[in-house]
C-alpha cells in the first residue's frame, strides 16, 4: 500500500509537475517579455511621427535670423559694436 501512495500519491504528483521545472517559467517569463516588447514596439511605430522636419522649421529661422539682428542692431545703438564688427556680423546674419 505504501508503494502505491509514493507511486501515485504525492511523489507522483510532484515528478510530473517537476518534469519542465524552472526551464518553462523562464521560457513563459521571456515569452511574456517579447510579446510585451512588440506591443510596444508596434504602438510607438503608429504613433510617433517620423522624421519630417516640423511644418515651420522656415518660419522659425527666419524669426531667430531676425532677432538676432534686433539684438545686434540694439548692440551697435548703445555703442557696444564699432562699425567693422557691425558689418561683418549684419553680413553673416544675411547668409
Amino acid at each position: 500500500m505504501m508503494r502505491y501512495m509514493m507511486r501515485d500519491g504525492f511523489y507522483a504528483a510532484h515528478s510530473a509537475g517537476s518534469q519542465f521545472g524552472w526551464g518553462r517559467v523562464i521560457c513563459m517569463m521571456i515569452g511574456g517579455a517579447i510579446l510585451i516588447g512588440a506591443v510596444v514596439l508596434l504602438i510607438a511605430v503608429f504613433t510617433c511621427k517620423h522624421a519630417s522636419p516640423p511644418s515651420g522649421t522656415d518660419q522659425t529661422a527666419v524669426s531667430n535670423n531676425t532677432n538676432a539682428m534686433n539684438i545686434l542692431n540694439e548692440r551697435y545703438a548703445r555703442g557696444e559694436v564699432n562699425d567693422e564688427e557691425y558689418a561683418i556680423k549684419k553680413a553673416e546674419l544675411k547668409k
